[in-house]
């Protein structure tokens, strides 16, 4: 016989698998499934692999504008949903940046404090999380997000125009990609990240 107890935990059970199988979720997690895909692209360096690459950032950073916005359309915006996205993102960028690294564009360091300081932010809001208190991204971690994709889908166009052709297309590709101007917006964006964390902290005290 079925107890009014055991109603209750089933509903609540029913009420966590809808929070978590929304579209929006999913189409968020299929941002993280992306991430080890597109890192073996871009590690490959060539022409194909490249193009691919980009396709394939570009396509899950544009999924990044939509789940939110069916979240809210829909009326399913979660708890699950808003700590998924933005660390779906974090993932995302990270895996790209590394695959930098490894291409010798940007220097270890420097992605390094990028993903202490996205580890140190998604501690809190697992902690935040935990305490029934989801931190939502501040506007500065908002912004940062969108430097970021922006900063990634730029070298990404770069290194496909200059694996692509031979002619002066290739060759201002090839300028602006050791010219060292890549080099030091990296380290424009790593200020700006790090700074971007302070807002975390700021809402965790309110």
């Amino acid at each position: 016989m079925h107890t009014a107890h055991d109603h209750n935990a089933q509903k609540r059970r029913s009420v966590d698998s809808a929070q978590w199988l929304t579209i929006a979720n999913i189409i968020t997690a299929l941002r993280i499934l992306v991430a080890p895909f597109f890192f073996y692209l871009l590690v490959q360096g060539s022409a194909w692999s490249l193009s691919l690459a980009l396709m394939l950032f570009a396509g899950a950073a544009i999924t990044d504008f939509f789940d939110g916005v069916l979240a809210r359309r829909l009326g399913v915006i979660s708890d699950v949903g808003i700590f998924l996205d933005p660390l779906a993102d974090k993932i995302l960028v990270l895996s790209a940046l590394f695959g930098f690294v490894v291409l010798d564009i940007v220097p270890l360091w420097a992605v390094s404090v990028v993903a202490i300081r996205d580890v140190i932010a998604t501690a809190l809001r697992i902690w935040s999380l935990s305490l029934g208190k989801p931190l939502r991204p501040s506007g500065a971690a908002k912004w940062k997000t969108f430097l970021q994709m922006g900063y990634v889908v730029l070298v990404l166009a770069l290194l496909v125009l200059e694996s692509w052709w031979d002619n002066w297309v290739a060759s201002i590709a090839r300028v602006i990609l050791e010219s060292g101007a890549i080099e030091v917006t990296m380290y424009v964006i790593v200020v700006l990240t790090a700074w971007s964390l302070v807002g975390y902290f700021r809402h965790r005290d309110q």
